[in-house]
C-alpha cells in the first residue's frame, strides 16, 4: 500500500473537493499560499499547529491530521532504518 503524505489528502479530498484555490484555503486557515502550498506538495510536514488550523477551518480533529502525520513518517523511515542492521540489545548477552 502507497504512503499517503496527509498533503495529499487535503489537497484532494478537502481543498479539491471543495473547488477551493490553494490562495482561498490559504486565507481561510490564515496562512500564506507558499506555507500551505508547501504542505499540499509534500514539501513540509503538517505541523502540530497546522493540525489545529486545518481542524478549526474544515472540521474533524487536530489528532487525526496529527496522526496521519506521524503514520506517514513512520512509515517513509521504516526501510532506511533495516539498512542499518540493527540487532536487539540483550542485557545479558556479551558484546564484541
Amino acid at each position: 500500500m502507497r504512503n499517503i503524505h496527509p498533503g495529499e489528502i487535503l489537497r484532494e479530498d478537502i481543498i479539491n473537493g471543495n473547488e477551493l484555490s490553494v490562495t482561498a484555503a490559504a486565507k481561510l486557515l490564515g496562512v500564506t499560499r507558499t506555507t500551505l502550498s508547501n504542505v499540499l506538495n509534500q514539501k513540509s510536514d503538517i505541523s502540530p499547529e497546522m493540525c489545529f488550523r486545518i481542524a478549526a477551518v474544515f472540521g474533524g480533529t487536530p489528532e487525526v491530521w496529527a496522526s496521519l502525520q506521524t503514520k506517514y513518517n513512520l512509515a517513509a523511515v521504516a526501510e532506511k532504518v533495516k539498512q542499518y542492521n540493527l540487532t536487539p540489545y540483550h542485557p545479558h548477552a556479551r558484546t564484541a
